[in-house]
């Protein structure tokens, strides 16, 4: 660590943790870069956290931020940086390691930070965090690059089921893809064969939904996913951590608009930056709802509502890969085709 470059800013601190400043923090970065200083690069993010100030409060939320900023630091002291990068958001400067041996070593022992605070209360709830991390000049010799690598590690860890940290690697990260090729086109296979025979082939017809949509809501870590018609829910699916259960049909009209005509399906990954794109996204984001997919219950012109998948958890959002969607893609279709040849609609089925 730098101590000549922080021995004027040891009163830039965040207000609440104590730790350095955002500013500071890019200000160091900056400093690295600009001397050619090889250094490991990480985004801490606390798991669930927006179900902490839920359920708790946000004083209490507060109290958890300090406690965790605390034992990062701790476990930190003398070896790097550590500073707020904002909300439940921390970055972690390791001037001089980028030995991916060494790394994997300071993470894994980060892993256990979260759940041992020292604080009974906030020990109960086993908080946990997911780690992504990226390594200059090896992997990017930027800032923005930088972030951007570290943003797919943290990513890869958030989809892989978070308390992990994740080391980009280009050949495993690149391309946001978790697992081989070959495993990829097998597992996708399999995901689209499950779907159309849970569909077809369930002797209950609305047993095969529920029990399809519960399958790809779980696998695929979906908060809430339904079939939504004009003005009602039907088959909701709830992911275990999703506190919320009030979910509202969003107006036809707008989904009317705002589908792609060409594939059925509007979706978005993340309120969290850049302009909203359309009044779809400010109806959700004003329901708590900040990322989302929908994709047209048609057959031959004839719509009958829409495959429902949402997003509440407020952390750097969704990125919707092509498998996410295209197998709620398949869901859409099948289900659609077996309306109408059923000459049925959604309302039907459950009566």
């Amino acid at each position: 660590m730098n101590k000549e470059f922080f021995k004027d800013k040891q009163e830039q601190v965040d207000e609440l943790t104590g730790l350095y400043r955002r500013d500071v923090i890019i200000q160091y970065i900056d400093n690295l870069i600009s001397n050619n200083k090889p250094f490991s690069f990480a985004i801490l993010d606390i798991d669930n956290f927006k179900y902490v100030n839920d359920d708790h409060g946000h004083l209490f939320g507060d109290e958890v931020l300090k406690a965790i900023a605390k034992k990062v630091q701790q476990e930190l002291d003398n070896i790097g940086v550590v500073g707020r990068y904002g909300g439940d958001e921390f970055l972690i400067i390791l001037e001089n390691i980028v030995d991916y041996n060494a790394i994997w070593e300071i993470y894994h022992t980060l892993l256990s930070v979260s759940s041992n605070t020292g604080d009974e209360k906030i020990d109960e709830l086993n908080i946990t965090v997911t780690i992504g991390s990226s390594r200059f000049p090896k992997d990017a010799t930027s800032i923005d690059g930088l972030f951007e690598l570290g943003d797919k590690a943290l990513y890869r860890g958030k989809m892989k089921g978070r308390n992990c940290f994740i080391i980009y690697l280009p050949e495993k990260h690149a391309n946001i893809n978790l697992i081989s090729s070959r495993d990829r086109i097998v597992s996708s296979m399999y995901l689209h064969t499950r779907v159309y025979n849970g569909i077809t082939n369930s002797k209950e017809f609305s047993k095969g939904i529920t029990d399809t949509i519960n399958y790809l809501g779980n696998y695929f870590m979906i908060d809430h996913l339904c079939i939504q018609t004009d003005d009602k829910l039907y088959f909701e699916y709830f992911h275990p951590l999703c506190r919320k259960k009030d979910f509202k049909a969003l107006t036809s009209v707008l989904l009317t608009k705002y589908v792609n005509p060409t594939i059925g399906i509007y979706y978005r990954n993340t309120f969290l930056y850049g302009e909203l794109a359309s009044p779809i996204d400010k109806s959700s984001l004003e329901e708590g709802i900040y990322s989302s997919a929908y994709i047209e219950l048609r057959f031959k012109n004839k719509l009958f509502g829409y495959v429902r998948a949402d997003i509440t958890e407020n952390v750097r959002g969704r990125i919707w890969q092509n498998l996410d969607l295209d197998v709620l893609l398949t869901l859409a279709h099948t289900l659609a085709q077996e309306l109408y040849y059923k000459n049925i609609k959604v309302e039907d089925i459950i009566k």
